[in-house]
């Protein structure tokens, strides 16, 4: 009987090459037993066969022997035409069959990256009882409720199912090459600014992340691009990563505005740090210290600015240890529902000089907590050990005039701070925004300085209520004996000592208090947010119809010449009328706004300079949220997962939009670009 060619798991399933000729020369078995080859066709009536020998030409692949297995051809024997049918009629549905059965194993895998859960389990094995894993688990979950899911993994063969971890990276890798293909595209011809960050990972690995700012589809963009593992930390070291991260992309350097880093002189440097490095490469872009991450230093200054404030926040800190106890939390609780029955439960936050928010909100639950934690530390002191020798220190440091000003000034500061803090973490934000909500700061701060409202009044008012309200009476805790100035310093006027505090005893030494705080906050953003030395903040405000300055074409040469843009006379005064003539009296419009009025055909330079403009970037904070992705992705026990399976899950979680609005058909056609054991084309 002569042989014919293999059945359909192997030409029509697992080839991806096309389907091999009918008439083939069959290997010779390692025995000696002679094999006799076919030299024509069978009659069409006899049934096909699949030659089985004792051994196969073996193949060394990754150091392993590995050659075909006789068990692989499983299936029944069918007629020759059946077999003509499989490799060439009938080859587009099988095609179809197995591609549906990638899209099911691609579903489940990006899913589980949406979500931000682990794909694998301890143990995958057939035979394990417990969590096999979140991607075995779901596809025997889905298989329940649609059977032909698992009947097609039936009908595949063992070695092309596609189960494995390994297909799942090579999926996840896929799906990551074909986002970075999008933004590619929407990155064509426009403006960006790049923005980076560095960050130490669960695993102690320092990665480099970058960003990618620009303008698509009438919207600001901030899109991921990855992350690689970095083992050199200087600037040379960080800049070469930052450029290996773009490369996928193609930029054309003519078109980077702006590279916008955080304060750390490896980044910042301006002798040799990393943005002196980059420009090199990108000429005309412009380097942003992150304007969030200058505010939260101004905000940390003012906690440092005496011993008094340092003390104050040192205390809240040291309410929040407290109560982390399980029994000690516990009761703290049950008594804030005991008083509160009607408000849901809050948490203490602890303040730290890194997350930018945590100063205000540890400072507001103090605040709305007061009269739960002033209760909760009085029954604490009327046990014994450690636990009553510090609700008693804590007691002494709350229950006094000073703790309480201070709690109500510092919720006062705050309340107002709150609003640039979140304002300059917008995606969305431009260079007018920003302006104003720095200057809008400034003069709310100016505002309580001179006590042109009686808002020291008023904190004084709110200060007594509470003291009353709480039965307090102490201005200050007993502080130690006045130190004797000495004698050199009789002739001068001595406003602080080092080291040491003097004790508060009346409202002029809160008032001077108050006063200390605002002029340090005052100081430190006039000196951290400087008008910038390119003219772009000023340039950007000649756009505004509501500024003084607007329609000066002076202002706009700076910025002009950076970016090689010349405006001729006749295009910004006809574009100025412009804006006018359409400007609302009573709604100005913003930068974003003005674009829309200013179409490239009629004012192409005016159109070029303002997406210039607004393309510079502000804040790195999109790189933040990047590593926040990936300590949620990572966790502790995902520790070991290496770099690039986890920088593939992260850019597929920050970028689930441009995921959810992704062809499957492009993601497994890139997955196929390699060879497969199973057929997709």
């Amino acid at each position: 009987m002569s042989s014919s060619p293999s059945p359909e798991s192997h030409a029509s399933l697992c080839a991806n090459d096309p389907a091999p000729a009918l008439t083939h020369r069959l290997p010779l078995a390692a025995s000696n037993e002679p094999i006799r080859t076919p030299s024509d066709l069978s009659p069409m009536e006899e049934p096909a066969t699949q030659p089985k020998l004792t051994a196969f030409p073996a193949t060394v692949i990754g150091g392993k022997s590995r050659s075909f297995n006789a068990s692989w051809d499983s299936h029944a024997p069918q007629s020759r035409g059946t077999v003509l049918n499989q490799l060439h009629g009938d080859a587009p549905a099988f095609v179809e069959r197995n591609r549906e059965h990638v899209k099911v194993v691609l579903d489940i895998a990006m899913l589980c990256a949406k979500l931000e859960i682990p794909l694998r389990g301890h143990r995958e094995t057939e035979d394990a009882l417990n969590n096999k894993g979140n991607f075995l688990e779901l596809f025997k979950f889905v298989s329940t409720y649609a059977p032909e899911i698992e009947n097609r993994l039936k009908e595949l063969p063992r070695n092309a199912t596609l189960m494995s971890h390994q297909v799942q990276d090579e999926l996840l890798e896929a799906a990551a090459s074909i986002l970075l293909r999008k933004i590619k595209a929407e990155l064509h011809g426009q403006y960006f600014a790049i923005l980076a960050d560095e960050y130490k990972d669960l695993a102690k690995r320092e990665l480099v992340a970058v960003c990618v700012r620009f303008i698509h589809g009438g919207v600001i963009k901030e899109r991921a691009v990855g992350f690689v593992e970095a083992a050199d930390l200087s600037a040379q070291g960080i800049s070469q990563k930052i450029l290996e991260v773009l490369q996928p992309l193609e930029l054309d350097p003519s078109l980077c505005v702006g590279l916008c880093f955080d304060g750390a002189s490896v980044m910042s440097g301006h002798r040799g740090g990393v943005q002196v490095v980059l420009r090199q490469t990108f000429p005309q872009a412009i380097y942003v210290h992150c304007n969030s991450h200058r505010l939260n230093l101004v905000l940390c200054s003012a906690a440092k600015e005496s011993g008094h404030v340092s003390t104050f926040f040192d205390t809240v800190n040291q309410i929040h240890s407290f109560f982390t106890g399980a029994q000690r939390h516990a009761r703290f609780m049950e008594i804030q529902k005991e008083m509160h029955p009607d408000r849901q439960s809050m948490e203490l936050e602890r303040s730290s000089d890194t997350r930018w928010s945590s100063k205000s909100g540890s400072v507001h639950k103090i605040f709305k907590l007061l009269d739960v934690l002033l209760e909760a530390l009085a029954e604490c002191t009327e046990g014994s050990g450690q636990t009553r020798i510090e609700a008693e220190q804590l007691l002494q440091q709350m229950q006094t005039k000073k703790f309480i000003f201070m709690l109500v000034t510092f919720c006062k500061l705050f309340e107002n701070s709150d609003f640039a803090t979140k304002g300059l973490q917008s995606s969305t934000l431009c260079v007018t925004d920003c302006i104003s909500l720095i200057e809008t700061l400034k003069a709310t701060y100016a505002t309580f300085r001179d006590d042109s409202d009686g808002d020291f009044e008023k904190v004084l008012r709110l200060t007594e209520e509470l003291l009353e309200k709480h039965e307090i009476a102490n201005w200050d805790v007993a502080a130690s004996r006045e130190r004797k100035l000495p004698s050199k310093f009789h002739t001068s006027v001595v406003t602080t000592t080092l080291g040491k505090t003097s004790a508060i005893k009346s409202d002029a030494d809160l008032k001077a208090l108050w006063n200390s705080v605002l002029d340090r906050q005052i100081s430190e953003l006039n000196s951290r947010f400087k008008e910038d030395t390119y003219g772009v903040m000023r340039a950007s405000a000649s756009f505004a119809p509501e500024s003084a300055t607007f329609g000066d074409k002076d202002i706009l040469k700076a910025p002009c010449d950076l970016y090689g843009i010349e405006i001729a006379d006749a295009e910004h005064s006809v574009f100025t009328q412009h804006i006018r003539r359409n400007m609302d009296q009573d709604n100005f419009p913003t930068l974003m706004e003005i674009l829309d009025s200013c179409p490239p055909d009629i004012f192409p330079n005016m159109n070029s300079l303002l997406r210039a403009i607004i393309t510079l970037p502000l804040t790195s904070c999109s790189v933040e949220r990047l590593f926040s992705a990936t300590n949620r992705i990572q966790a502790r026990l995902r520790s070991s997962m290496l770099t690039g399976r986890l920088n593939n899950l992260t850019l597929l979680s920050f970028e689930r939009e441009m995921i959810d609005s992704s062809d499957y058909d492009d993601i497994i056609n890139a997955f196929n670009s390699k060879p497969r054991r199973l057929r997709l084309v």
